[in-house]
């Protein structure tokens, strides 16, 4: 493998966490590519709210088994898709990726399209349910229902680290909270709190008591499955993690998991068949670890997402809390994976007083 430099095609694709290994017209140009660039917040520097990005997977049931996406697109018109920016993941549960507003008007937003998708939904025959793995199927009832070159070959890549690939792609679903990356001390505490707070969130928020369509005896059946797919792709053992080097561990990282044999796959190609705990956008830290929510606590996680990472007092906080167990944070996702860690109740905290001081406390 060459080494990491200058000219290594990832040094200038990876998102830079805020130092001098790339330029910010590399930061441009990656947002410009992004899944969707309207959807990023706003790069560091604009002035104005911060605005938070909010995605939801919702699984779908119907007829005792998991439809196809062509039942439910019907119904998915083009004045509801202008807003929703509705999506499907390879087993067929379907995702809701609005723009990203300010804070609160992203939560009534994101609930009043779920109400809407629901009713819709219905219509068809389909339930709609917000739980971080399906209640009731296990793989081998749920096909996947977008074969795409892609989704074959990393089904096929994953399927050499035991079951639980499949189980990710095909049963699991989440809620995901994009959050606008500060500059230089700032972002890269970001980029550690959204990192080391991500098993105990995941406890906090956990949503997912079923494993292949039978009781898991734990909360985090879902936070289990991430744990044990491929961590040279998912990076649940802090691979990707360096408190010192931030931007050179992800580098590292992206370089070192196994390129999928698609045809003219580029490094920015790779990066998205990336799927950390947290994903470096380019502008935004994209937190990928929370199950898919019911309507009631959505508030409260992307409220606790956010004060975290961009209230300065609650992100020192966090990080003076967090920072001395970094080496263990693969036990710490084994315990979230239960449904309890140690520091679930103390971000909770944290962020609770520092958003009772701004005034904006979520209905919890």
């Amino acid at each position: 493998m060459e080494p990491l430099g200058v000219r290594d095609p990832y040094r200038t694709s990876v998102p830079v966490l805020m130092s001098g290994t790339a330029t910010r017209a590399s930061v441009r140009a990656w947002n410009w590519r992004a899944r969707c660039a309207a959807r990023s917040p706003p790069r560091p520097g604009r002035t104005g709210p911060d605005r938070v990005g909010v995605e939801i997977e919702l699984v779908p049931l119907a007829d005792g088994g998991r439809p196809a996406p062509a039942r439910l697109a019907p119904v998915l018109d083009a004045r509801f898709a202008a807003v929703a920016r509705p999506t499907f993941e390879p087993g067929g549960q379907l995702e809701l990726s609005p723009a990203p507003q300010p804070l609160p008007a992203v939560i009534d937003t994101v609930l009043g399209l779920l109400r809407r998708v629901r009713e819709r939904a219905a219509r068809v025959g389909v339930e709609l349910i917000a739980a971080g793995t399906d209640p009731h199927h296990d793989c081998t009832q749920v096909p996947l229902h977008r074969p795409t070159a892609r989704y074959l070959a990393l089904q096929r890549a994953l399927d050499g680290h035991g079951p639980d690939g499949r189980r990710m792609m095909r049963l699991t679903a989440s809620l995901q909270v994009c959050v606008d990356l500060r500059p230089g001390r700032a972002g890269r505490e970001q980029w550690l709190v959204a990192n080391l707070a991500g098993p105990h969130l995941a406890a906090a928020f956990a949503n997912s008591p079923t494993l292949d369509g039978r009781p898991a005896g734990v909360d985090g059946a879902r936070t289990g499955i991430w744990t044990r797919v491929d961590p040279r792709r998912c990076a649940y053992d802090g691979r990707h993690l360096d408190a010192a080097d931030p931007v050179g561990a992800y580098l590292a990282f992206a370089a070192a998991a196994p390129r999928l044999p698609l045809p003219g796959l580029d490094a920015r190609g790779h990066l998205s068949t990336l799927f950390p705990p947290v994903r470096p956008r380019g502008g935004y830290l994209e937190v990928r670890y929370l199950d898919a929510q019911p309507d009631g606590r959505i508030a409260a996680a992307v409220h606790t997402v956010h004060t975290l990472l961009t209230h300065p007092r609650a992100r020192r906080e966090a990080l003076d809390l967090l920072l001395p167990g970094m080496g263990d944070l693969p036990a710490a996702w084994r315990a979230a994976a239960d449904g309890w860690t140690p520091h679930a109740a103390d971000l909770l905290a944290i962020a609770a007083c520092a958003q009772a001081a701004l005034g904006e406390v979520p209905a919890r």
